[in-house]
């Protein structure tokens, strides 16, 4: 029978020959194959599901981020606005699409922790039904008094407060929020004491922090900004590991000594879970070349975001760390989603 000599030298029959030379070009069939399907993503618009109304801060993020990865892409990234149910209409909208790199979802990482801290785990999860991208940006909150209270620093806020305990309220965006967390942290540390009036949001509870109806308030940048800008308000601190861009002056609650109140308020790049490698390396690229342009940063910052420094292969145990922080916090200060 003829023989055939292979490259290293190993005499085959023919027929073992033909089944070798079948095999190799399979696995050269295969690799052209997947080399095609990333060379080739993406060949349609890509949409951006994200769990926040229209015309917000967050919807900016998404707007100016969309508007980049497109350009970087080559084809339209669309954003979808699915909001409602504490953030899951458009998680379970985004976690039940194709996994091939044409949905993508915005989360708020420290949202969806204190949802599912107050009320367990849900139908789906940041950790079991998507893969991470990156880490986009954060928002984190500020601590705000009314200005005609006259407090312009923490120390002086804590001394107001511990004068008269139980006398005072704060104002939270609702039972249950990151506001409301934040509040109850503060009087831990702090050691005061203070009621808390938990409103529908930052529209309606800022304007009785403005009015003096409540002494202070954990709220977010975008909301406060043009209200300390007109003077109505006075910032103390900003949760955070760093200092606003913004608000330069004003220094974070860590160096004020207040532990435990470093709430980034991280948003995340994610694709529903089994989504191509591949392609997730793509869009990571276009998100990292969008977060190095000097246009998308000045305008997500004027919003109060900061670009985050969180390197994608460390973000998945950062939403875990995340889930498990706030699950221990909800316990100890035994927070509700009604109280």
């Amino acid at each position: 029978m003829a023989t055939v000599v292979c490259k290293s030298g190993r005499a085959v029959t023919r027929p073992q020959g033909i089944r070798f030379l079948r095999r190799a070009f399979a696995v050269l069939a295969l690799s052209a194959a997947a080399g095609a399907g990333a060379a080739d993503f993406p060949q349609r618009s890509i949409q951006l599901i994200l769990s926040f109304p229209p015309g917000g801060a967050t919807d900016v993020l998404a707007r100016e981020l969309s508007q980049k990865l497109g350009d970087t892409l080559g084809q339209s990234v669309v954003v979808l606005n699915r909001p409602g149910a504490g953030g899951l209409i458009g998680m379970q909208a985004a976690a039940r699409s194709e996994a091939d790199g044409y949905t993508l979802y915005i989360s708020s990482v420290m949202s969806n922790s204190i949802y599912e801290a107050l009320n367990g785990k849900q139908q789906v999860s940041l950790d079991g039904d998507f893969d991470a991208v990156g880490a986009i940006a954060s928002a984190p909150h500020i601590l705000v008094t009314p200005s005609t209270l006259g407090i312009k620093d923490y120390a002086s806020l804590v001394a107001y407060l511990k004068a008269a305990p139980g006398k005072y309220n704060y104002a939270s965006m609702g039972a249950g929020t990151l506001s409301n967390l934040e509040g109850e942290i503060f009087k831990e540390q702090a050691g005061v004491d203070a009621l808390q009036i938990p409103y529908k949001g930052s529209s309606q509870a800022l304007p009785e922090v403005i009015s003096g109806a409540s002494v202070f308030m954990f709220d977010s940048v975008t909301s406060s900004l043009p209200h300390k800008q007109g003077g109505r308000i006075d910032v103390l601190g900003v949760a955070s590991a760093k200092r606003l861009p913004v608000m330069p002056d004003v220094p974070t609650l860590k160096e004020l000594g207040v532990q435990g109140l470093e709430a980034e308020n991280l948003f995340a790049l994610m694709a529903p879970k089994g989504t191509p490698k591949d392609r997730l390396d793509i869009v990571a690229g276009a998100l990292a070349k969008a977060q190095g342009d000097a246009g998308f940063r000045k305008a997500i910052e004027a919003q109060g975001f900061q670009i985050s420094e969180i390197p994608a292969k460390t973000l998945p145990q950062f939403i875990l760390d995340q889930q498990a922080f706030w699950r221990d916090k909800v316990k100890a200060l035994n927070i509700t989603a009604s109280k």
